[in-house]
């Protein structure tokens, strides 16, 4: 077997230690490495000169010298051995480089010259993940399961797999680590049981996130998970775990604004609802430290969506073909407003599958323009498309999503933030549906507050960063309403969860979606999203005007709200006790 060169430990704390000793420097791309009586079906494969150029591009690249090691690896193709190592190295090289494009092409050049090898399949099934090639990654994880794969194999993969929401492929390898030895790791019970709350089986899923913190307290992201879960007769205890924890954390520990989350959540469950704001406040000051947030590139981000919906309006009258596949249906909103729950309902009632959040559309972009980044939509992205560049986004996007139709005529598309690229969705997919979700301002503002989300929404740390944040989508919205787009429908949060079944049925018969024979009988077998529990629940109006409890508390975001000329309520959205 080659390995890269580091060490891969399952820590108590639940984080994959990759660190190669005299390593240099944070970044440095990882390296091969043999490992003695491991080779497998690599050994008979490598010659020695090509071995020797191996090694020699490997001491280059362990040396910063990434220029100097690319020819060497360029030179190893040409050897059925090495070829799809290579390949690999070179995708890394590229994608550090911010080049997603040769990144893609080299990953899937090494695809196509893999061999079965168990090893070859995990450092496989990663690159193409990095690079958005989900769906090769997946056949990948297949093989690797199907495999003698090695306990750090299926620790690894099955971790990046649920970090990219996919727990049908996770479960399955994080049991196999469980088996070949790890099954008293707190971090593969927490990620088990994670998954295991996507997929529906929650009673399991709190087994083992009960098991991960007995076996490691700190862990803050089970805690948070257990919050969410409950059950509700052993919130004191869970109350009086967190607490303790919280005495031994210091502020500046990286889990402790989680902590801080998951006490608030559960406090706000039982009503104590002084402590849980001061739990909540404490964890939004320790976030917002650790973050980094810009308004001004905020504010040119949603000009920039804004300049999108003036292209969709200027080639709306001209003819333009469909884009092969089955249908997507967009169901876009701020997080945390109902969209899963809409999604649901949809898919109950209408023949449409789910395909939950998919990052697809911007990693697509990114290949399309070069421009590197995270996942989220920036000025610079959005700008940089014209109309030609959208046309081949609406190929590549439907090259890389549709297969998760599952052979129905339509799909939903649930990443919130698409809503930002509600024009470049218009103009790149002619076919696509889009359904914006709007929720009251205040409500809006409150649940992203309450909401740890990890990676992105970092203005919800922050009460008057949110409050702009929900003023720049109302805009947004004025204006795709403005529009009178006849492929695009909106959907109030407080009417929908009301009378679902209407409003739900109105939304599809807007959006052209076949109805079912047959009800699907609720929500699908996978949910993998912050709401993966709350949209098992029967659907009621408990949640409108939750914030009117911590009215106090969000003053500031009152005030901003109404200086802006935003409605704080929905004229139907009082409801008994909250007067």
């Amino acid at each position: 077997m080659l390995r890269w060169r580091r060490r891969c430990r399952w820590s108590a704390a639940g984080v994959i230690c990759r660190r190669a000793a005299g390593a240099p420097g944070r970044d440095a791309i990882p390296l091969f490495r043999p490992v003695a009586g491991q080779l497998g079906a690599w050994r008979k494969l490598m010659t020695t000169d090509f071995a020797a150029l191996w090694q020699q591009a490997e001491h280059l690249s362990g040396a910063g010298r990434h220029d100097l090691a690319r020819p060497l690896y360029a030179r190893l193709i040409s050897d059925r051995g090495f070829a799809p190592l290579a390949h690999l190295r070179l995708a890394v090289l590229d994608r550090r480089n911010g080049d997603l494009r040769g990144a893609t092409t080299q990953a899937l050049a090494a695809l196509a010259a893999a061999y079965a090898d168990p090893d070859l399949m995990e450092l496989l099934c990663k690159v193409l993940l990095t690079v958005g090639e989900t769906r090769a990654a997946l056949a990948c994880a297949d093989r690797l399961m199907g495999s003698q794969a090695r306990l750090e194999s299926c620790a690894e993969v099955g971790k990046m797999l649920s970090d990219h929401m996919l727990p049908e492929a996770a479960l399955p390898l994080l049991r196999r680590a469980m088996a070949l030895g790890l099954a008293n790791s707190p971090a593969i019970r927490y990620l088990v049981g994670l998954n295991l709350m996507y997929l529906g089986r929650l009673a399991e899923a709190r087994e083992e996130l009960e098991r991960s913190v007995a076996g490691d307290p700190s862990l803050a992201a089970a805690h948070w998970a257990l919050s969410k879960l409950g059950p509700s007769d052993q919130r004191n205890q869970r109350v009086d775990r967190l607490r303790r924890q919280l005495a031994i954390t210091q502020d500046g520990a990286h889990d402790a604004p989680l902590l801080w989350y998951s006490l608030f959540q559960e406090l706000d469950a039982s009503a104590d609802g002084k402590a849980a704001w001061c739990a909540l406040q404490r964890g939004l000051a320790l976030r917002r430290a650790q973050v980094r947030f810009g308004e001004t590139a905020q504010e040119a981000l949603f000009a920039a969506a804004a300049r999108g919906l003036a292209l969709a309006t200027r080639v709306a009258g001209r003819a333009a073909g469909q884009t092969s596949g089955p249908t997507p249906v967009f169901v876009v909103g701020m997080p945390r407003t109902g969209t899963t729950i809409i999604e649901q309902q949809l898919c109950e009632m209408f023949a449409v599958a789910s395909a939950g959040e998919l990052r697809d559309l911007t990693v697509q972009m990114r290949w399309i323009t070069r421009i590197p980044g995270a996942y989220q939509f920036d000025q610079i992205l959005l700008d940089a498309l014209d109309e030609n560049a959208l046309a081949l986004l609406g190929e590549r996007y439907m090259a890389h999503a549709g297969w998760r139709a599952g052979g129905s005529r339509y799909f939903i598309d649930k990443w919130p933030d698409n809503y930002l690229a509600i024009g470049h969705i218009l103009v790149a997919v002619p076919q696509a549906r889009i359904l914006c979700v709007r929720r009251s301002a205040v409500d809006t503002c409150f649940s992203n507050l309450k909401e740890w989300f990890g990676a992105g929404y970092y203005y919800s740390y922050d009460l008057a960063e949110t409050a702009r944040q929900y003023i720049r989508f109302d805009r947004l919205m004025g204006l795709v309403e403005a529009m009178c787009h006849p492929r695009v429908a909106f959907i109030e949060y407080e009417a929908f969860v009301r009378n679902p079944h209407a409003i739900a049925a109105k939304a599809g018969l807007e959006l052209g979606l076949p109805r079912r024979e047959e009800s699907s009988g609720g929500p699908g077998p996978t949910i993998a999203t912050a709401s993966t529990v709350q949209a098992r629940q029967t659907i009621d109006a408990r949640r409108i005007g939750a914030w009117r409890r911590y009215q106090a508390h969000l003053q500031p975001v009152i005030e901003l709200l109404a200086a802006s000329g935003c409605s704080l309520e929905r004229e139907d959205q009082q409801v008994p006790g909250h007067r």
